[in-house]
């Protein structure tokens, strides 16, 4: 029998833990918000209301309320959350921390909304590839005199049971590198399945594709950098499947910048895996056609959308992810002002779901070079051509989250630096998209090299950037093979894992 005085605990244990995950999650949030929008804007300002809320529970039973990561678990006033379990956001979170070399942050009772403010904006846009993180971060938040938050670094025995803490930094670069590529083509091999499915039966089970998006859910919000890097990959016989996981990793990539919970990030990655699932009903011909598409192939090409939405519509039950994917494979060629196909009597209210498909679709195509745009255009010009719409064709919000996501000049843009070098982009610079992290391939006098180096160093009297992006170069005219300079290449390709028959 349970005693009285052991039920009270429990009740009282159970009451906390809700406390802090709600502490834990209103923080993730707003985290994430203030470093995609403005202070003042109104996803923001929900967002930070949460926490100011959640944190005035957590006061009313204790004095302040202090967060700290250590072991491979947060702590939240002493009482241990297990991530895996108790929130899903908890790995990104934890990245978050372990990037930035943070161990602790403790919100005092008595810090006003401007404190946390401040401490948001410094945490969201502090630059975690230096060589060490936490001490610049300590040194921003002694010139700003933050009060009443205190942090403190990561301590070094905690563990990192994702990677090991013996590696070295090259070693677990190494480790992610091959888990993005694994499950990247895994994934390829899952859409597959599912076209085949479709094409021959007219029927599919989506349980195959479900896991798969969990699966890319979990990466990117561990590690979104690496796995974007095998998105740069457009040179396969298949692209049409690959395609279709580019578009379902950018989509989760931008709906955790907007903030979607992980049963509409699930949602969304399956939407934007079967977006493109109407072309099963077109000739294969037609859709690996080299050259121009005359106006029969555009006629053709155009009814794609519809006989998405009719295929998924022979599912067996139609629940609300099928609602949701046919929705996302009829609008995922109409723009904001009404253009686009298939053409409509009246102008439609897109679904969110919609809007983020058709930009990363758009992005994907255009710099593949393949079906829609024949000639490849190289990421940043990509970009470019998004920006010149933006007002019109595509919305506005999505847009700027998509382009917080690649920075201003993509992973894998080459580039002419201004002293004349030749680079590629490896990996883009949080809080400053014009500073990225580049590998250099060919020295002012034009000889081959590889020198990795960071944009972002400034001369201390001047604080001019010593060295930045002065123009940006062809990839295929200057003969540069981006896959390889990236290293996504040189993995082997795994052995796809055989899909069960139903």
């Amino acid at each position: 029998m349970i005693r009285p005085s052991e039920q009270t605990a429990a009740s009282q244990s159970g009451e906390q833990s809700a406390l802090a995950v709600g502490v834990l999650k209103a923080f993730h949030a707003a985290w994430k918000a203030v470093a995609v929008y403005e202070e003042n804007n109104t996803v923001y300002v929900a967002r930070r209301r949460e926490l100011l809320a959640a944190l005035e529970s957590i006061f009313a039973t204790a004095g302040d309320c202090e967060i700290i990561y250590q072991n491979d678990y947060f702590f939240c006033n002493g009482h241990r959350l297990n991530y895996d379990r108790e929130f899903a956001f908890g790995r990104a979170l934890a990245m978050r921390f372990k990037d930035l070399r943070l161990g602790s942050i403790k919100i005092n009772g008595t810090a006003l909304p401007a404190a946390i403010d401040q401490t948001l904006v410094v945490l969201a846009h502090a630059d975690t590839r230096t060589a060490d993180p936490y001490s610049s971060l300590q040194e921003t938040w002694g010139d700003l005199g933050i009060e009443g938050i205190e942090i403190a670094p990561l301590s070094t025995k905690s563990s990192d049971r994702l990677l090991g803490e013996d590696m070295t930094d090259d070693d677990q670069r190494a480790v992610r590198k091959r888990r993005a590529h694994a499950l990247f083509h895994r994934s390829e091999s899952v859409v597959q399945e599912f076209w085949v499915r479709a094409r021959d039966r007219n029927s599919f089970d989506a349980s195959a594709t479900r896991r798969i998006v969990h699966q890319l859910i979990d990466q990117i919000a561990n590690d979104e950098e690496t796995l974007l890097e095998f998105t740069t990959l457009k040179d396969f016989d298949e692209y049409t499947y690959y395609h279709c996981v580019n578009v379902a990793i950018y989509s989760v990539a931008v709906g955790l910048r907007l903030g979607l919970d992980r049963t509409r990030l699930t949602q969304l990655g399956l939407t934007a895996l079967f977006h493109d699932i109407g072309k099963v009903k077109l000739s294969q011909d037609l859709i690996n056609k080299p050259d121009e598409f005359d106006e029969d192939d555009w006629r053709q090409i155009r009814q794609h959308p519809v006989l998405g939405a009719l295929t998924l519509a022979k599912m067996r039950q139609i629940d609300e992810q099928i609602g949701l994917a046919m929705a996302g494979a009829f609008e995922h060629h109409l723009r904001m002002d009404g253009t686009g196909y298939p053409a409509l009597s009246r102008p439609r209210e897109l679904h969110l779901f919609s809007r983020i498909i058709m930009l990363c679709d758009v992005y994907d195509a255009m710099t593949a070079g393949r079906v829609y745009h024949k000639k490849r255009t190289g990421p940043d010009e990509a970009i470019q051509r998004i920006l010149y719409r933006a007002k019109e064709w595509y919305d506005p919000l999505i847009v700027k989250a998509f382009i917080h996501m690649l920075g201003i000049f993509p992973v894998g843009t080459v580039a002419r630096l201004s002293d004349g070098s030749v680079a590629v982009v490896t990996r883009n610079a949080p809080g400053d998209p014009y500073a990225p992290e580049v590998l250099v391939i060919r020295d002012p006098a034009g000889t081959a090299t590889r020198q990795e180096l960071r944009l972002t160093k400034r001369d201390p009297d001047s604080r001019e950037t010593r060295l930045f992006i002065a123009e940006v170069l062809d990839a295929v005219s200057e003969n540069v093979n981006i896959h390889e300079y990236l290293a996504v290449t040189d993995l082997q390709t795994p052995a796809a894992e055989p899909a069960a028959v139903t």
